[in-house]
């Protein structure tokens, strides 16, 4: 009598009791993902474990684990199993959300020069997680993992030039996002050097307009003093006059000869009366025979 109360018990409990279904790693994951549903099914040797999902039969056997391999949206829903005699046990929610990917950005975006700080950002967004441990590489290798969203390069030189990316992994969890976009981080310059030379230029520019504006101020004055003086010619005009006297002086002088330097003096001829000529004449003529017509006169030629 004892006995078969006590099977009896053990029977009620079998079929009485709720199977209990687990899930590894967890009842939230990403696509992609892998989760193994198991039912506790001990006291069921030997019989069929039926399982279920949104109260349809997906599996039946003797295995008491069901596996989910590369799951997508569309395998969330709410699992359970049972045994042949129609036991079933307690419900579990899969949910299953696309897998994120990480963003990484740059702090200053732009030009960055050599001892400058850089921050990297990585954000990720629409998911339920809480907290993220980050993992932050360098051309394609790992260097640093924290659960601060930022990393920073301080002074940065050219050893930190390079291609980076990150991605998260929820912490205390299995899921984890796709790793992000690299960024690329270059070198410009020296912002000293740069800063030095604007500095220079502006420099120089503001003493080339301060000199600008000095003789501005000299000739406005001086020109307010020639004009209370008697209006006299501005030295633009005076100067502009004695250019065109020299022209005009040095187009005659290029159309008249030179003179020589020799001053002429023109001397008096004393014509003799043309008897007394013809006087001499004949009496030359009677010595000589022969006759001349040259008439002679006194030349004074004097030099200056």
């Amino acid at each position: 009598m004892t006995e078969d109360w006590i099977l009896t018990q053990d029977h009620h409990e079998i079929f009485t009791d709720k199977l209990r279904v687990s899930v590894k790693p967890q009842s939230s994951v990403f696509t992609g993902d892998t989760v193994t549903l198991s039912c506790d099914a001990r006291r069921s040797t030997g019989r069929r474990i039926i399982w279920y999902k949104n109260s349809k039969i997906i599996k039946t056997g003797d295995e008491t684990s069901y596996t989910l391999r590369d799951v997508t949206v569309s395998d969330g829903g709410k699992y359970w199993c049972g045994v042949e005699n129609r036991t079933q046990g307690q419900r579990v929610t899969l949910t299953v959300r696309e897998r994120p990917k990480a963003v990484l950005r740059v702090h200053p975006d732009g030009r960055v020069f050599r001892g400058q700080t850089v921050t990297l950002t990585c954000d990720i967004q629409e998911t339920d997680v809480t907290r993220w441990t980050y993992t932050w590489n360098k051309d394609n290798s790992e260097i640093h993992d924290s659960q601060s969203q930022k990393y920073r390069i301080s002074s940065v030189s050219e050893s930190h030039t390079g291609h980076y990316s990150c991605r998260g992994r929820e912490t205390g969890g299995s899921r984890h996002t796709h790793t992000s976009d690299e960024v690329t981080l270059t070198l410009s310059g020296s912002p000293g050097t740069s800063g030095s030379r604007v500095l220079m230029i502006g420099v120089i520019t503001l003493g080339l307009s301060a000199l600008f504006l000095l003789g501005f101020l000299l000739v406005l004055l001086w020109r307010c003093k020639h004009k209370k003086g008697g209006g006299s010619l501005s030295p633009s005009t005076d100067h502009q006059r004695h250019n065109i006297r020299q022209t005009e002086e040095q187009k005659r002088s290029e159309q008249t000869p030179q003179q020589s330097d020799i001053d002429v003096t023109y001397s008096e001829i004393d014509l003799k009366s043309v008897k007394g000529m013809k006087k001499k004449k004949k009496e030359k003529k009677g010595k000589t025979g022969e006759s001349s017509d040259t008439v002679y006169s006194k030349l004074k030629i004097g030099t200056g």
